[in-house]
């Protein structure tokens, strides 16, 4: 049983890295479907990769994961203000 509810956690976490990596907000509201396709193909890759590399132990993978979450909402909200910056007229 605890290894269905390890599977299901991680295949969520995934699912929402794979979205921010694709460029969708966590706030919602925009996005693509292509996006999240690619989005979810390069956290395929990463997982591969990870998996590859013998001297990467398998837990890290759940650290990499969020790591990957953490870029995607910082640099969805350094977007966001770019672009909020720009419409504003301030240089």
């Amino acid at each position: 049983m605890q290894e269905a509810a390890s599977a299901t956690s991680q295949a969520e976490l995934f699912a929402i890295a794979a979205a921010v990596l694709g460029g969708c907000s966590l706030r919602g509201g925009e996005g693509s479907v292509i996006g999240v396709i690619i989005g979810a193909a390069l956290m395929q890759v990463l997982q591969n990769a990870i998996t590859l590399i013998d001297w990467i132990p398998d837990n890290i993978q759940y650290a990499v994961i969020g790591a990957v979450i953490i870029a995607g909402a910082v640099s969805d909200e350094g977007f966001r203000r770019l672009v909020l910056r720009r419409r504003a007229g301030a240089p």
